[in-house]
This record gives structure tokens, C-alpha cells and sequence, in this order.
């Protein structure tokens, strides 16, 4: 029986760019955080993996590996832009239950959506309408399965542009030979201790019962992933309450001293607030780490009761900020932890006029744009530290990011 299908776009930056720039269509196209040799690639055109160039390929090596290659500085609002676009087209044709990554949806099938000529027509609708809703470039290859890890599975086996049907009962012709790293999760650490104990391909853990298989992956997690490996959907677990929430970046030269460096801290707390005034939460603890260009790193931490209060939480700040390296700061961090969506509590501290200031300033930056309004302290950084999307964290339109270069 067929649960889900996978929608993963491929080269998925670099697609962007190669849709909004019909020049590049065709050409090796390197999507790179800044101009600069050494740095890494974020994403390859399949004209660029072509010449063996992917994610990681330091910028030096990829130039030497394909001589024409093409350089784009990543534009982080363009990607989230299409993202929510690519987004809306799916559930033109089919509701997104889940989304997974930036570039990665999931859509569970139900009734008759689940018999396999159903379900391919339904896949194939999909990535036709993406493409013409959204641009011929946006390809995508589609993985349908009895559950999101064996779609993930099947979506992978036939890139760029494929579709992959693997029904519960032929995961083990269609699935068995594979290598146990298709499988998400199992990096190399964990290959190793698989490899050890005399599994290297998929049918190796079908062949095994749940008592070996909780052995041998030693954890529920690992236990789970075998089961789904069998065809079993396990039903997803509701969202657990958020923990922590934190902003980091790395300085530019000109920002690498201590004054500069608590400008940029200052600004990442202001970006962290917003976000835990918008998801409704407060924050019981406050952290800020610091490296620097000797590697060696200074942190400390505050405690206080709940809250969300810009004014009490920038003395807070103040108080722990108090680095002795005479090394020049090279990444900045702050971690608001102990979160709790719970009713405020009672604070010696607790100023309840201010609560209206602080929601007038994030509606005024939500309508306006980020920084239209900001602190005094951090004009010199204004430009700086604005959002990057990480392939598990899709920011809203609304967030600041950045731009790419021109």
C-alpha cells in the first residue's frame, strides 16, 4: 500500500538562479556564500556535477575541476521566495502534510490516491504543474512509498527529473541492493558500525527481527528507522515544544573587534527575540559565545525568570558580556534556552508598560521591513548578520535575508 509521496527538488538553488537568469540555463552554475576561493559551493547545476563539482567543493578546487564554471553569491530571499511558491503549487494539486526542508515536501495520499496508478498520475500532475505554475527549470524527482522514508529512498534513486514507485511489497527486489548510506541519517560513523557487524546493504536489515534490530542500531531511533525500512508507517509525532533558539555569524573583517562584535550580538539577540515573541514563547536563560582567530572561545550565561522583554534582556547581555582575549573576535553567538509558553511570571524586574513597545516594534518591522526600527547601539551593523536558510529551517517572507551580491 502507498502512503506518501516525496517531492525533492533537485540542484535547487542553483535551479533558481538558472530560472531567473535564462543566460545561465544550460551552463555549470556554483551557487557560493561570498566571491572568494576559499569558501564552499551551497549548491552545483548538474552541468557543474557533471564535472564532479557538489556541495562542499572548496571554490579553488571546482574552478580547476570545470573551467567555465559560473559563480551566483547566494541570494537567500530569491530560494525562499520560490520555495513558497513551489509550495502553493503542490497543493494546487495535492495538500503538503509535511514540509521537510527547503527544498524537500511531503504529501500523504489517501483512499484511492493510494493505488499505484492513482498515485503516479498524481506525482507526474505535480511536478508538470510545478514547472509551469513556477518555471521550466524547477525539476524535481519524486519518490511515492508506504511511508516518507522509503519515498526519501525512492525519490533519490532517479535524479534529475524521475519518478520512483516502491510499494511495501517490492522494497526488498527494488531496495535490497542498495547501500546502507542511502539510507537519511546514516552518516559515516554509523556506517562503520553497521559495516562492523556484517550489514552493507539494505536487505541485511530486512532479514532481522525487532529484537536485532534495537541490538544492533542501539536506540529506539535506529529501531524505528529499520521498521520503516520494512514498510511499517509510524505516524508522525506531534511537534516537540521548543527548547532553545539561537543565532550565530561569523564577522567580516571590519567587524572583528570587541565593540563591533557586541553590535552584531546585540542585533542577533533582537533577531531572536522576534522570533520568540511571534511563536508566543519566553526565554528563562541567556548565552553569548564568542571565538577567536587563535580558536580559543569565551561564553557565559544568565538566568532570570520568564521573559521576552527587549530593554531587561539587552542589560542582560551587558552583564555577561565581559571577554579578556586580546584576540580579535572572529564569530559571535547567542542561545536563548529554557524556553516556556507558559503564563508569565511574577518579576521584581517585570516592567508591563514596556510589553506595548516591544510588540509596536516588531509589527513596525514586520510591515515595514526588518530595521526600520533598531537599537541605537547597532547602526554600525545594521547591514550585518541577516538570516541564511539552513535546510531544515524554511524562514518566512517576512524574515530578513540576504540578498544576494551584486
Amino acid at each position: 500500500m502507498l502512503r506518501w509521496i516525496l517531492f525533492d527538488l533537485n540542484s535547487f538553488f542553483a535551479s533558481c538562479e538558472q530560472q531567473e537568469d535564462p543566460s545561465l540555463r544550460g551552463k555549470p552554475v556554483a551557487v557560493v556564500p561570498s566571491m572568494t576561493d576559499t569558501t564552499s559551493v551551497i549548491a552545483a547545476s548538474y552541468e557543474a556535477k557533471r564535472f564532479g563539482i557538489k556541495t562542499n567543493t572548496r571554490v579553488s578546487d571546482a574552478k580547476k575541476m570545470c573551467p567555465g564554471l559560473i559563480l551566483k553569491s547566494g541570494n537567500h530571499r530569491l530560494y525562499t521566495e520560490y520555495h513558497h511558491r513551489i509550495v502553493k503549487a503542490c497543493e494546487e494539486v495535492l495538500p503538503v502534510k509535511k514540509v521537510l526542508s527547503i527544498d524537500e515536501v511531503a504529501c500523504e495520499l489517501i483512499g484511492r490516491e493510494r493505488e499505484i496508478e492513482t498515485a503516479t498520475k498524481i506525482a507526474q500532475q505535480m511536478k508538470d504543474h510545478v514547472r509551469h505554475v513556477v518555471g521550466s527549470e524547477i525539476k524535481s524527482s519524486v519518490g511515492i512509498g508506504p511511508n516518507i522514508l522509503i519515498a526519501k529512498i525512492a525519490s533519490d534513486m532517479m535524479k534529475p527529473d524521475g519518478l520512483t514507485v516502491i510499494p511495501k511489497n517490492l522494497i526488498p527486489e527494488k531496495m535490497g541492493r542498495l547501500p546502507i548510506e542511502v539510507i537519511p541519517g546514516v552518516g559515516a560513523q554509523t556506517k562503520y558500525k553497521l559495516n562492523s557487524k556484517g550489514f552493507f546493504v539494505i536487505n541485511d536489515l530486512l532479514k532481522l527481527s525487532d529484537f536485532e534490530l534495537k541490538k544492533h542500531w542501539g536506540s529506539i531511533w535506529g529501531l524505528r528507522i529499520a521498521k520503516e525500512l520494512q514498510g511499517e508507517d509510524w505516524a508522525w509525532r506531534p511537534k516537540t515544544a521548543q527548547k532553545s533558539l539561537s543565532h550565530q555569524h561569523v564577522l567580516p573583517p571590519d567587524l572583528r573587534t570587541l565593540e563591533k562584535s557586541f553590535q552584531v550580538s546585540l542585533k542577533l539577540m533582537m533577531k531572536a527575540l522576534m522570533r520568540l515573541r511571534k511563536e508566543k514563547l519566553k526565554a528563562q536563560s541567556l548565552s553569548v559565545y564568542i571565538k577567536f582567530v587563535d580558536g580559543s572561545r569565551f561564553e557565559n550565561t544568565v538566568s532570570f525568570q520568564a521573559t521576552e522583554d527587549t530593554y531587561f534582556l539587552s542589560h542582560q547581555l551587558k552583564k555577561i558580556w565581559n571577554p579578556i582575549s586580546k584576540q580579535k573576535p572572529i564569530k559571535v553567538a547567542i542561545v536563548f534556552s529554557n524556553l516556556t509558553d507558559g503564563p508569565d511570571q511574577l518579576s521584581f524586574f517585570d516592567n508591563n508598560k514596556l510589553a506595548p513597545i516591544n510588540q509596536a516594534l516588531d509589527l513596525i518591522n514586520a510591515k515595514f521591513g526588518a530595521n526600520t526600527l533598531f537599537m541605537a547601539s547597532t547602526k554600525d551593523v545594521i547591514h550585518s548578520a541577516k538570516s541564511r536558510i539552513s535546510f531544515n529551517h524554511v524562514p518566512s517572507l517576512d524574515d530578513e535575508l540576504d540578498e544576494a551580491e551584486n
